[in-house]
C-alpha cells in the first residue's frame, strides 16, 4: 500500500509539471529583447501600452499561462481586463484560438507579443520567456 501511494504521489508530481511545461511567450522573429517572468507578467496584463497582447481563448495553455505567469485565473482575468478596458486604461487583448494563429498575428504585428506552446515554435516566432 505505501509503494503505491508513492508511485500515485511521483505520476501526480510528473502529471503536475507536464501541465506547466512547454509553453513560452513569443514575439516576430525581428524582436530582440527577452523577458523575464515580472516583465511577461506586465505586459500581459496590459501595463505595457506598446505592445499589442495576444491570448489564446481556451485551452491548457491558456489554463497554465493564466495561472503560471499571471497568477489570475479565468473569471478573474476576465474581470480585470474588463476595468481596464472600461476605463481606458489598456486596449483589449486580441484573443485567438490557436498557436498557429498567434504565430499569424506575431508575423502581421511587429509589436505583438502571444503565448504558445513549445512544440509550436518554429523560425518564424522568437522565445522571449519560457516557464
Amino acid at each position: 500500500m505505501k509503494s503505491f501511494l508513492l508511485m500515485l504521489g511521483a505520476l501526480a508530481l510528473v502529471a503536475a509539471t507536464q501541465a506547466h511545461a512547454g509553453v513560452v511567450v513569443a514575439a516576430s522573429n525581428g524582436k530582440a529583447a527577452t523577458m523575464d517572468a515580472d516583465t511577461a507578467k506586465r505586459v500581459f496584463l496590459g501595463r505595457d501600452p506598446s505592445a499589442q497582447v495576444i491570448y489564446q481563448k481556451s485551452g491548457a495553455t491558456r489554463a497554465a499561462f493564466d495561472k503560471t505567469v499571471l497568477g489570475k485565473p479565468g473569471a478573474e482575468l476576465t474581470t480585470y481586463w474588463s476595468k481596464l478596458i472600461f476605463t481606458g486604461k489598456a486596449k483589449a487583448p486580441v484573443e485567438v484560438g490557436s498557436d498557429a494563429e498567434v504565430k499569424a498575428k506575431l508575423a502581421a504585428n511587429p509589436n505583438a507579443v502571444g503565448y504558445l506552446s513549445d512544440a509550436a515554435v518554429d523560425g518564424t516566432v522568437k522565445v522571449l520567456y519560457k516557464f
